[in-house]
């Protein structure tokens, strides 16, 4: 397992290389102009050339691309365009909020995702199966744009509960700045819970017709110990990576909730910086999301072994 573990964050080094690249020559090379967004179309020649200047942009693009990977090396990701502030610090005070909303709604998915699949698997074909299939789908096909502006419409314009949007910092507003991330964290959650729903079921039907199911029924075990002990785990192989999938997506950035609820998280920092040709933030903002689906995956993986003994790791 410890080699495992050690030939996978190897693996890291060449992915992040190849993501690095891929992410450098696509942002530096895509339409429109940084330094012409910055100034204006007002600017003259030679305000844009002093400005290439200062910023680097003046020199050969192989000269800027081995010099931006020698400081991403050392951790540096540069200064943002926009912000005049580095792009780490930028990016760790963009990632709370996300992460915030990663978590509760990560949280609400896997719970009720669950418990649908449970509740449609042990009664398979009666009405909570069909309540379960047709709640499930709607989770999965909704658009969440859509589902955002009713909550928002609902909850905050009418009934006044939450703030329609904005985000206050949990060391300003303590626990009332989770009064913010409700809403876009039960959007977010509805879609989860649907997929788990959905794979949660099928696992389950297929582990409930194994040989062992019904050696355990004929020795009287309880329902409960069949389901939850015997059953549920050894369906969960499935179930973990669609939660490993889900979670990186939303740690990488819910860009559109974060945007239609303005919370200033890492997927609106990402839109606002193609907006603007912010190109260090772009980039950091590709490699971010390229570190938290290698380091998802590997949890992932190591989490098999633990549900399913016979599954090792040489």
């Amino acid at each position: 397992m410890r080699n495992y573990i050690i030939k996978r964050l190897l693996l890291l080094v060449p992915i992040i290389l190849i993501v690095a690249v891929i992410a450098f020559f696509i942002t530096n090379l895509m339409p429109g102009d940084p330094v012409r967004v910055i100034l204006g179309n007002m600017a003259t020649e030679s305000e844009v050339a002093r400005l290439e200047q200062s910023l680097g942009l003046d020199q050969p693009l192989i000269m800027r691309f081995f010099r931006w990977l020698a400081n991403i090396i050392k951790g540096d990701f540069g200064e943002s365009l926009y912000l005049n502030a580095p792009v780490s610090e930028v990016l760790f005070e963009r990632l709370r909020p996300t992460l915030f909303i990663a978590v509760m709604a990560e949280v609400m998915g896997i719970t009720s995702g669950l418990l649908l699949g449970i509740l449609a698997a042990v009664n398979h074909r009666k009405v909570l199966d069909q309540f379960s299939i047709t709640l499930s789908l709607f989770g999965i096909s909704i658009p969440s744009f859509w589902l955002a502006l009713m909550l928002m419409f609902v909850f905050s314009v009418n009934l006044g509960w939450f703030p329609v949007s904005g985000y206050e910092p949990f060391t300003e507003a303590g626990f009332g700045s989770f009064r913010y991330l409700i809403l876009p964290a039960v959007t977010l959650a509805f879609m989860q819970a649907g997929l788990i729903a959905r794979m949660t079921r099928s696992a389950m039907l297929d582990t409930l017709k194994q040989d062992y199911i019904r050696t355990a029924k004929s020795k009287g075990l309880s329902r409960k110990i069949i389901v939850f002990k015997h059953a549920l785990k050894n369906s969960m192989l499935p179930v973990i990576t669609v939660i490993g999938h889900n979670f990186a997506v939303l740690l990488g950035g819910t860009w559109i909730v974060e945007t239609i609820f303005v919370i200033p998280g890492t997927g609106f920092m990402a839109i606002n910086a193609i907006m603007r040709r912010d190109i260090p933030v772009i980039q950091a903002s590709i490699i971010f999301v390229a570190v938290i689906y290698v380091i998802i995956n590997l949890f992932v993986d190591l989490s098999y072994a633990f549900l399913n003994p016979k599954i090792r790791y040489h």
